[in-house]
């Protein structure tokens, strides 16, 4: 380990090693589990037997962020359902109808709304419902009243404007929104930074959606004799039955990676992980007291007889095991355009951070 001095700051680094790995915490509930608590705590007490070969099999063919949706949005729904007193098995297209009132009360999007409704479908499909007499989300009473929200709210949703490289742009030749450039201007150089780095520049690269960020590993790339890269993205949210793709990764992003594999250790398992920060704080010394300079009812009095020599500050770096989750992900990217905003790196004037 060796040490380099910043100032007062003393940032330990390890040489050819890799940094402290975090132990691994209890595991959330798995989100099949979430859902099916979710579900069997709103069937009535009377409700006939549902087949548990269909469940395992819906389940299966669905992909893991759309079951995370569905468990969220039945959470919602449930919640309304107790503290109005309705019935969620089987919905009543009069209770779906207040329902969807209610979340326009509350300023919730027409897409928020048409998604809550297919997540009750969702979970009506599951136990068994919907085959014979039809969903209750599929009423008229149900389909106008999404539509005459559309009709109040509007249809159309704001896009994110896309993520440029850099470059003169408007007529006096200024950069006056975000690119890559400049947040990775941003970007430190300790483990953090590298990290940062790397997952914005393999990101940009790819064009890779925040899940398939965090389900990028080690073993998925492959170095070319050019300098450049390939990254193998096994399943995708438009391949959801998990054919691949490739993915090309230029020679900077991957010095980037490469970079943050050496700081961090990282041999094989996720590519993006979290970067713990432990920071302690400096203190002066603290110089010998005579021993009738000390009050008769001080603890540790010896320690003050020898005084305390003085402790610099420190700053050590440790390595999560498991990847990075979506909020992880979203959390980076805020954190490195403030930073790049704070930089003077884009012109903010007028934008909403």
């Amino acid at each position: 380990m060796t040490e380099s001095v910043a100032g007062e700051i003393v940032v330990h680094q390890l040489d050819g090693r890799a940094l402290p790995q975090r132990r691994k915490r209890g595991s959330a509930e798995p989100i099949d589990a979430r859902l099916l608590r979710t579900i069997a705590a709103a069937l009535p007490s009377d409700f006939p037997p549902v087949s548990q070969l269909g469940v395992e099999t819906a389940l299966e063919a669905m992909a893991e962020a759309t079951k995370a949706a569905i468990a969220a949005d039945l959470d919602c729904f449930v919640s309304w359902c107790i503290e109005q007193q309705r019935a969620l098995f089987p919905a009543d297209p009069e209770d779906l109808v207040l329902y969807l009132r209610h979340l326009e009360a509350q300023d919730k999007k027409p897409a928020t709304l048409s998604r809550r409704m297919a997540s009750i479908a969702s979970a009506h499909r599951l136990v068994g419902l919907g085959a014979k007499d039809g969903l209750p989300t599929d009423h008229p009473m149900v389909r106008n009243a999404l539509r005459a929200n559309r009709r109040r709210k509007g249809a159309v949703q704001r896009q994110a404007a896309p993520l440029r490289y850099g470059g003169p742009l408007d007529e006096q030749g200024e950069i006056t929104g975000f690119t890559i450039t400049a947040l990775l201007g941003a970007c430190s150089g300790d483990a953090q930074g590298l990290r940062d780095a790397a997952l914005l520049s393999l990101g940009y690269d790819a064009g890779l959606r925040v899940s398939e960020l965090t389900a990028a590993a080690v073993e998925h790339l492959e170095p070319q004799a050019d300098g450049s890269g390939l990254l193998a993205i096994p399943r995708s949210k438009i391949d959801q039955e998990g054919q691949g793709s490739w993915a090309w990764l230029s020679p900077e992003t991957m010095r980037r990676v490469q970079a943050w594999l050496v700081q961090s250790g990282i041999e094989a398992g996720p590519l993006f992980r979290r970067v713990g920060i432990d920071r302690r704080r400096a203190r002066a010394a603290v110089p010998p007291q005579a021993y009738h300079a000390i009050p008769g009812n001080t603890r540790h009095w010896q320690g003050r007889l020898r005084g305390t020599p003085a402790v610099q500050a420190t700053v050590t770096y440790t390595i999560g095991e498991t990847p990075l989750t979506r909020q992880g992900v979203c959390a980076i990217y805020r954190r490195v355009a403030l930073a790049a905003a704070d930089a003077g790196l884009v012109d903010t004037s007028g934008a909403k951070l």
